[in-house]
Protein backbone atom coordinates (compact mmCIF):
# COMPACT_ATOMS: atom_id res chain seq x y z
CA UNK A 1 0.00 0.00 0.00
CA UNK A 2 1.42 3.19 -1.08
CA UNK A 3 0.36 6.31 1.48
CA UNK A 4 0.87 9.43 0.33
CA UNK A 5 -0.56 11.03 3.62
CA UNK A 6 -0.58 10.12 7.08
CA UNK A 7 -1.48 12.03 9.99
CA UNK A 8 -1.37 12.32 13.69
CA UNK A 9 -4.45 10.27 14.56
CA UNK A 10 -3.68 7.34 12.06
CA UNK A 11 -5.81 8.36 9.06
CA UNK A 12 -4.06 8.36 5.94
CA UNK A 13 -4.39 8.96 2.20
CA UNK A 14 -3.36 6.42 -0.08
CA UNK A 15 -3.68 4.73 -3.68
CA UNK A 16 -7.00 3.31 -3.88
CA UNK A 17 -7.57 -0.50 -4.37
CA UNK A 18 -10.08 -2.25 -5.68
CA UNK A 19 -10.58 -3.60 -2.28
CA UNK A 20 -11.03 -0.27 -0.88
CA UNK A 21 -14.05 0.08 -3.10
CA UNK A 22 -15.68 -3.07 -2.52
CA UNK A 23 -14.97 -2.30 0.97
CA UNK A 24 -16.50 1.29 0.98
CA UNK A 25 -19.48 0.66 -1.53
CA UNK A 26 -22.00 -0.95 1.16
CA UNK A 27 -21.31 2.46 3.53
CA UNK A 28 -21.46 5.50 1.47
CA UNK A 29 -24.11 8.22 2.82
CA UNK A 30 -27.10 8.72 1.20
CA UNK A 31 -26.93 11.74 -1.08
CA UNK A 32 -23.57 10.30 -1.99
CA UNK A 33 -25.71 6.81 -3.28
CA UNK A 34 -28.40 9.63 -4.88
CA UNK A 35 -25.79 11.34 -6.86
CA UNK A 36 -25.07 8.03 -8.39
CA UNK A 37 -28.24 6.76 -9.18
CA UNK A 38 -28.87 10.16 -10.88
CA UNK A 39 -25.52 9.76 -12.82
CA UNK A 40 -26.58 6.38 -13.98
CA UNK A 41 -24.72 3.95 -11.97
CA UNK A 42 -26.55 0.73 -10.56
CA UNK A 43 -24.16 0.45 -7.36
CA UNK A 44 -21.88 2.23 -5.47
CA UNK A 45 -19.39 -0.53 -6.20
CA UNK A 46 -19.28 0.30 -10.07
CA UNK A 47 -19.02 3.87 -9.79
CA UNK A 48 -15.94 3.38 -7.40
CA UNK A 49 -14.80 0.82 -9.39
CA UNK A 50 -15.27 3.09 -12.63
CA UNK A 51 -13.25 5.96 -11.05
CA UNK A 52 -10.33 3.28 -10.45
CA UNK A 53 -10.38 2.66 -14.20
CA UNK A 54 -10.40 5.69 -15.61
CA UNK A 55 -9.36 8.37 -13.25
CA UNK A 56 -5.60 9.74 -13.45
CA UNK A 57 -5.44 9.25 -9.76
CA UNK A 58 -7.46 7.56 -7.56
CA UNK A 59 -7.24 7.99 -3.56
CA UNK A 60 -8.43 6.50 -0.86
CA UNK A 61 -8.59 7.71 3.05
CA UNK A 62 -8.49 5.37 5.92
CA UNK A 63 -9.36 5.90 9.37
CA UNK A 64 -6.95 4.94 12.02
CA UNK A 65 -7.79 1.25 11.67
CA UNK A 66 -6.87 1.50 8.53
CA UNK A 67 -11.22 0.80 7.17
CA UNK A 68 -12.00 3.44 4.18
CA UNK A 69 -13.82 6.23 4.69
CA UNK A 70 -13.57 7.87 1.14
CA UNK A 71 -12.28 7.45 -2.18
CA UNK A 72 -11.68 10.59 -4.67
CA UNK A 73 -10.32 11.00 -7.95
CA UNK A 74 -9.15 13.32 -10.41
CA UNK A 75 -9.00 12.71 -14.24
CA UNK A 76 -10.10 14.08 -17.66
CA UNK A 77 -13.26 13.49 -19.51
CA UNK A 78 -13.71 14.47 -23.32
CA UNK A 79 -15.32 17.84 -22.30
CA UNK A 80 -14.10 18.78 -18.93
CA UNK A 81 -11.22 17.49 -16.33
CA UNK A 82 -12.85 15.98 -13.38
CA UNK A 83 -13.21 15.50 -9.35
CA UNK A 84 -15.04 13.56 -7.88
CA UNK A 85 -15.28 12.37 -3.75
CA UNK A 86 -17.58 9.82 -2.37
CA UNK A 87 -17.46 8.90 1.44
CA UNK A 88 -18.96 7.34 4.68
CA UNK A 89 -19.77 8.50 7.32
CA UNK A 90 -16.48 8.00 8.76
CA UNK A 91 -15.75 11.74 6.54
CA UNK A 92 -17.61 12.91 9.67
CA UNK A 93 -16.42 10.93 12.24
CA UNK A 94 -12.54 12.23 11.15
CA UNK A 95 -13.54 15.49 9.83
CA UNK A 96 -10.99 17.64 11.51
CA UNK A 97 -7.79 15.11 10.13
CA UNK A 98 -10.32 15.38 6.27
CA UNK A 99 -10.69 18.65 6.42
CA UNK A 100 -7.26 19.45 6.80
CA UNK A 101 -5.88 16.58 4.37
CA UNK A 102 -8.30 17.99 1.72
CA UNK A 103 -6.88 21.52 1.96
CA UNK A 104 -3.68 19.97 1.46
CA UNK A 105 -3.57 17.52 -1.00
CA UNK A 106 -6.22 19.05 -3.31
CA UNK A 107 -3.28 21.64 -4.75
CA UNK A 108 -1.03 18.55 -5.82
CA UNK A 109 -4.00 16.73 -6.85
CA UNK A 110 -5.42 19.35 -9.49
CA UNK A 111 -1.86 21.62 -10.62
CA UNK A 112 -1.68 19.46 -13.48
CA UNK A 113 -5.07 20.52 -14.97
CA UNK A 114 -5.43 23.86 -13.89
CA UNK A 115 -9.29 23.26 -13.77
CA UNK A 116 -11.38 20.54 -12.04
CA UNK A 117 -15.07 20.96 -12.40
CA UNK A 118 -17.97 18.23 -11.66
CA UNK A 119 -21.67 18.29 -10.40
CA UNK A 120 -23.00 18.25 -7.16
CA UNK A 121 -26.42 17.25 -5.63
CA UNK A 122 -28.37 20.80 -4.91
CA UNK A 123 -29.64 19.37 -1.90
CA UNK A 124 -26.10 17.96 -0.74
CA UNK A 125 -25.45 20.97 1.71
CA UNK A 126 -22.83 19.45 3.57
CA UNK A 127 -20.88 18.53 -0.18
CA UNK A 128 -21.19 22.17 -1.11
CA UNK A 129 -20.19 23.78 2.35
CA UNK A 130 -17.06 21.85 2.21
CA UNK A 131 -16.60 22.36 -1.38
CA UNK A 132 -16.74 26.41 -1.35
CA UNK A 133 -14.55 26.07 1.75
CA UNK A 134 -11.94 24.67 -0.42
CA UNK A 135 -12.74 27.26 -3.06
CA UNK A 136 -15.05 25.97 -5.35
CA UNK A 137 -17.14 28.75 -7.56
CA UNK A 138 -20.77 27.34 -8.18
CA UNK A 139 -22.45 27.89 -11.20
CA UNK A 140 -25.96 29.62 -10.37
CA UNK A 141 -28.48 27.53 -11.97
CA UNK A 142 -28.74 24.32 -11.38
CA UNK A 143 -29.25 21.15 -14.40
CA UNK A 144 -31.44 18.62 -13.64
CA UNK A 145 -30.15 15.08 -14.12
CA UNK A 146 -32.95 12.15 -13.13
CA UNK A 147 -34.92 15.15 -11.62
CA UNK A 148 -32.67 16.02 -9.56
CA UNK A 149 -31.04 19.17 -9.22
CA UNK A 150 -27.23 19.57 -9.55
CA UNK A 151 -25.00 22.68 -9.19
CA UNK A 152 -21.79 22.43 -11.22
CA UNK A 153 -18.74 23.29 -9.52
CA UNK A 154 -14.45 24.65 -10.80
CA UNK A 155 -11.69 24.13 -8.69
CA UNK A 156 -9.58 26.39 -10.42
CA UNK A 157 -5.61 26.28 -9.34
CA UNK A 158 -4.42 27.62 -7.26
CA UNK A 159 -6.51 27.94 -5.06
Amino acid sequence: MITIKKSRNGCKAVVATAQHAKQLAPFLRQHDKDELIACGFDTPEKALMKGLEIDDVTLTALDAQGVPFAMLGVGRAPNMNYIWLLGSEGVRDNWLTFGKASKQLLPYLIKRYGVVSNYVLAEYTTSIKWLKWLGAEFEETPIKFSGHDFYKFNLTYPL
